[in-house]
């Protein structure tokens, strides 16, 4: 345990030292015109609205505060845009003549992604790709691939995804029960006629909006839950796909159990069965991951997120706001059972504090 700890808490300087080598890389392939990063007019964000919390502050918060501010692009980005052709790699670089734009593309690109434009095995007349930040997590697929998606409308033509996102099975799963005709690249592909789907949002803020969006295209209508129901997400015995974390899994479910809780494995929960625990989720209690955004289908009244410090982003506060949920507490994990049970009771009886 000692040495997963250890790796966890490496993974955000190394990962801050690959981005640095990265930008250097970006730099160079810039200056000789074969990159065109997105131009900062189309990245700055305003506040749009400031959302606080309960509980414990994330040490990733600046000042121990109890808010976040939701953001929104200051100059809206176009829902999709055409593109004569756009040859397209199999790990998400987009490119147009000798140049990739990360406007069009699945990542902001490292020097992998900038030297991997090979050779056009097949051309197509015309389909669609999804510029995105990240492709690594389920998260990831709900809000940068099924968002822009569900913005779209009707998909007349195949969609091309890379070839690492196209093999995984929810992926495969929500494009088969769409009806989307999807192709993996494999090897580079060109598109005579492209149409590029555009993140809108900035980062993983949701808004309502979209998450009215997700449910139409995935034609979800949430249900209410009985009153004083107790729901736990619990990742016990999960891994995640980006990071290494612990969360303090059987204290908790201890406690839902005793209140008459019920607890979902994430790791063996399928969509049907998360579709019916809709009844028994007033208070969702949850491990910080991708799971959460199975409760589109809920109408949670209260929200629980426990974090573990070596790994958070706002993404759950933003997406619990967007469902309309005001009664949100985040509690840090590695702060001990007794602190997660001290604080996870106050939270369950209404008593916790800013």
């Amino acid at each position: 345990m000692n040495l997963l700890l250890n790796n966890a808490k490496l993974q955000a300087p190394l990962a801050k030292l690959r981005n640095r080598i990265s930008s250097i890389w970006r730099i160079l392939f810039k200056i000789s015109g074969h990159y065109q990063p997105i131009l900062p007019e189309d990245k700055a964000f305003v506040l749009k609205r400031t959302i606080t919390f309960k509980g414990d502050s994330p040490r990733q918060i600046a000042g121990g505060a109890h808010e976040q501010g939701r953001m929104v692009f200051r100059n809206p980005r176009p829902t999709m845009e055409a593109v004569k052709d756009l040859v397209v790699t199999p790990l998400g670089a987009a490119w147009v003549g000798r140049t990739l734009y990360e406007r069009y593309s699945s990542s902001r690109p490292g020097l992998r992604m900038l030297l991997s434009r090979g050779q056009v095995s097949k051309v197509y007349p015309s389909g669609y790709f999804i510029q995105s930040a990240h492709r690594d997590t389920y998260g990831d697929w709900m809000s940068e691939y099924l968002g822009a998606l569900a913005r779209a409308g009707e998909i007349d033509a195949p969609l091309f995804l890379p070839a690492a996102l196209a093999r995984k099975p929810y992926v495969k799963r929500d494009l088969t029960a769409l009806n989307i005709n999807y192709i993996a690249v494999e090897h580079s592909v060109k598109i005579e006629s492209a149409k590029v789907l555009r993140q809108r949002k900035h980062f993983v803020h949701f808004s309502p909006e979209d998450i009215a969006a997700l449910r139409t295209i995935l034609r979800i209508t949430p249900q209410s839950p009985r009153v004083g129901s107790i729901l736990y997400l619990s990742r016990r015995g999960e891994g995640s796909e980006v990071a290494v974390r612990r969360y303090p899994n059987e204290v908790v479910e201890k406690i839902v159990t005793e209140r008459g809780g019920r607890v979902l494995l994430t790791k063996s929960t399928s969509c049907d069965e998360y579709q019916r625990a809709a009844v028994d989720a007033e208070t969702v209690i949850f491990d910080h991951g991708s799971a959460m955004y199975n409760a589109l289908g809920w109408r949670p009244k209260r929200i629980v997120e426990l974090v573990s410090d070596d790994w958070w982003n706002n993404a759950f506060l933003m997406f619990a706001d967007a469902m309309g949920v005001d009664d949100i507490t985040i509690i840090r994990g590695d702060l001990g059972d007794a602190h997660v049970a001290s604080m996870l009771t106050k939270a369950l009886d209404g008593s916790g504090e800013n």
